[in-house]
């Protein structure tokens, strides 16, 4: 492996573990969201989630420019597992997203004037599907990179 891979790799992790802490804020809310006591709080918390985006995208696009990099640097593209890889993160991505609507509209009405009712967008939220799609696709995501299986 040349130099330039090393450094690829090495801001990619990077990328991964401030992606990780930026989206785990995101989770960590999600979680707490619905037993919180009151409108305030959990306005407070959607607040909290949505700001800590200003981690997490920068992070995911710092992913997938160096894994894209380190493909053509390493001569990955012709293996199986990087192509596998890309479909993972694009399927948990699209997922991930549809799941997480009902809390953008929490948001949204925590945001609106006068602010209106979050219940009924917080009771349709799924923390815990949204939490185990995402782990599985980050285990799925480690397995590859790790023991690029074919």
């Amino acid at each position: 492996m040349n130099s330039l891979y090393l450094w690829l790799k090495f801001f990619h992790i990077v990328g991964i573990g401030a992606f990780l802490l930026g989206h785990g804020v995101s989770a960590g809310s999600s979680l707490v969201l619905r037993r919180a006591s009151t409108d305030a709080v959990r306005a407070a918390l959607l607040r909290v989630s949505i700001q800590s985006a200003a981690i997490f995208y920068p992070a995911l696009l710092v992913i997938v420019i160096t894994g894209v990099w380190m493909g053509f640097d390493g001569s990955w593209w012709r293996t199986g597992w990087i192509w596998t890889g890309i479909g993972t993160l694009v399927v948990v991505i699209v997922a991930m997203s549809a799941m997480s609507v009902p809390y953008h509209k929490a948001r949204d009405a925590a945001n609106a004037k006068p602010p209106t009712d979050l219940e009924p967008e917080l009771k349709r939220a799924r923390p815990i599907e949204l939490a185990a799609v995402g782990a599985l696709g980050l285990l799925i995501l480690f397995f590859l990179m790790v023991f690029k299986p074919f």
